[in-house]
């Protein structure tokens, strides 16, 4: 048991502090000497411990041997015949596996077995089960809608949640409850946490959205954001501050470590602009490792910050020190199987998006680091967001469940890009997602070029890409190009016509800016002594695919 005991210990301590996942090696090791040493009529022990070393592969970049894992688990609680509501988690997690690495129809499975093994005992596993596949069929989604309201006419007594009381939704008040969802057979319901409700308002909205019955989908995509902001509060006085603290310390000059190293690429932005592609199409280059969302970066700044102000500080010896010791912590997440020892990428992408308020830092870490900014249009953007549930523990994503956090998210990143381009001109490379999905080999071409890289054919088609991805576009990155999520807001214009014209200036200067980029993109055909309409006419059929296609990226916002 101390084997066990010491496996949960650093499982637990990779999840509160990643750290890189530097313990989940000896935790995975710990976790498999329990099993060998555990007796054959522990059977219950053994399915719970095969099912957190699987969750323990998922969270460290493995998820070929995580499946395996969840599956030989699965496997024995049906053998044993025990109850399937014990081990939904299980299968949720076994979905999440099988997403990480493209076996997208089995994926859908997974979580709509887990969603039902959980149906009238954990409203949690539940509700995340049903959010999760590509698509859900219209019986369960109306079971869905039942178990909503039921949480609704629960949840509304409670301390900030009134506004539940008001809520008139047309395809459920009319309907009564069934008697599984009533009296002590709901007590499944009372017994968990009204936080649990938002994910299962997000699935019923991209159901109703898949329909395009859009006014009913927003009515569902609105209550769960209110759900999930009184549980979320957010700091916005604290976001204004800290940007004007940005302006006013990093201007130039800068200080500089002198590191001529030339191996860290940072792709930063708004979430849901395109930055999981580009990193996808990144990752696709045989000489670049993609280290996901890593958390390297941001911790390093507040001692940087205590040496730098020391009176005898020696700023340059400072910088290299934290520079290098950043440079350390990425290389040591390079996979040894992919890279022998000895050998190593030539890039290294870091796609923490935050990193876009420590350009300043960057610049006086890493002077020769590429800095990748992937943009969108401002709505499509926002309405992304506020249709992608990031889930609990996502509190740097405060924002997001309100219009009003999200325009202002929006409107302090392009602050933030105008700061640095005054400060440092040119040194952000920017991607409008529009442009790279309508001209995507002459978009990759100057991306690669930007960051020290020759061409390779292999970076167009990034779906075939054998690499974890965990973040919300993890379904999208496992398909070819498409253009269907371009302006993919128009559909709730209405809904959206207050923050449309709070973002007006900034709407009109994307709309500006892509413009005169798919202009330049058309003079540059023309200067070849091609026909500029049929060349971009053929760019968009090679990145659309067919109307008919049954696809999750058409629903996807």
């Amino acid at each position: 048991m101390l084997q066990l005991q010491l496996a949960s210990t650093l499982h637990k301590l990779n999840h509160l502090s990643p750290d890189g996942g530097r313990r989940i090696p000896e935790a995975a090791k710990a976790y498999r000497a329990a099993l060998n040493g555990l007796p054959a009529d522990q059977g219950s022990l053994q399915i719970n411990i095969q099912g957190n070393l699987g969750a323990l592969l998922l969270a460290g970049n493995d998820p070929e041997a995580a499946i395996q894992e969840l599956q030989a688990a699965l496997e024995a609680a049906q053998s044993q015949q025990l109850p399937l509501h014990h081990f939904a988690g299980l299968r949720f997690n076994l979905g999440k596996a099988l997403t990480t690495v493209g076996r997208l129809k089995e994926a859908d499975e997974a979580y709509n077995q887990a969603a039902q093994a959980a149906y009238g005992h954990d409203l949690g596993s539940y509700a995340k089960a049903m959010a999760a596949p590509r698509s859900i069929g219209k019986e369960a989604v109306m079971q869905a809608v039942q178990v909503a309201k039921a949480g609704r006419l629960h949840f509304q007594q409670q301390q900030g949640l009134g506004f539940l009381k008001d809520i008139q939704l047309a395809d459920a008040e009319g309907r009564q409850l069934p008697q599984s969802l009533r009296g002590s057979a709901a007590d499944w319901i009372a017994g968990s946490a009204s936080i649990e409700l938002v994910w299962l308002h997000f699935a019923i909205h991209r159901y109703y959205h898949s329909l395009k019955q859009y006014d009913l989908a927003w009515q569902y995509l609105d209550l769960g954001n209110r759900l999930m902001a009184a549980h979320t509060p957010h700091r916005q006085e604290l976001e204004q501050h800290n940007l004007k603290h940005i302006q006013a310390i990093f201007r130039a000059p800068m200080l500089s470590s002198g590191l001529q190293d030339d191996s860290a690429v940072f792709v930063v932005g708004m979430p849901r602009s395109g930055s999981t592609l580009v990193e996808q199409m990144l990752a696709s280059h045989s000489e670049v490792f993609a280290a996901g969302e890593d958390t390297a970066l941001a911790p390093l700044t507040t001692g940087l910050n205590k040496e730098l102000s020391k009176p005898d500080a020696d700023h340059q010896k400072v910088l290299r020190k934290y520079g290098k010791r950043y440079l350390t912590r990425m290389r040591r997440l390079v996979p040894k199987q992919q890279w022998p020892e000895g050998t190593g990428p030539k890039r290294i992408v870091d796609k923490m998006l935050r990193n876009l308020w420590l350009v300043g830092y960057i610049q006086m870490l890493l002077p020769r680091a590429c800095i990748v900014h992937v943009a969108r249009h401002p709505l499509d953007v926002a309405l992304s967001c506020y249709a992608q549930p990031f889930g609990y523990s996502a509190s740097s994503l405060s924002w997001a469940w309100d219009l009003n956090h999200i325009a202002q998210q929006l409107e302090m990143t392009w602050q933030l890009v105008d700061h640095w381009q005054q400060q440092l001109p040119g040194r952000v490379h920017t991607v409008l997602y529009e442009d790279l999905v309508a001209h995507p080999e002459q978009v990759a071409r100057e991306l690669l070029s930007v960051c020290g890289l020759g061409w390779e054919q292999g970076v167009l088609h990034f779906q075939a890409t054998n690499r974890p991805v965990h973040t919300a576009s993890m379904v999208q990155v496992r398909q070819p190009l498409y253009s269907s999520s371009v302006g993919r807001w128009k559909v709730y214009e209405q809904q959206l016509a207050v923050l449309q014209q709070r973002l007006a200036p900034l709407i009109a200067r994307y709309e500006q800016q892509l413009q005169v980029q798919l202009a330049a993109r058309a003079a540059a055909v023309f200067g070849e002594g091609g026909d500029a309409a049929d060349g971009l006419t053929e760019g968009r059929k090679a990145t659309s695919q067919d109307d008919g296609s049954e696809t999750a990226s058409k629903d996807e916002l």
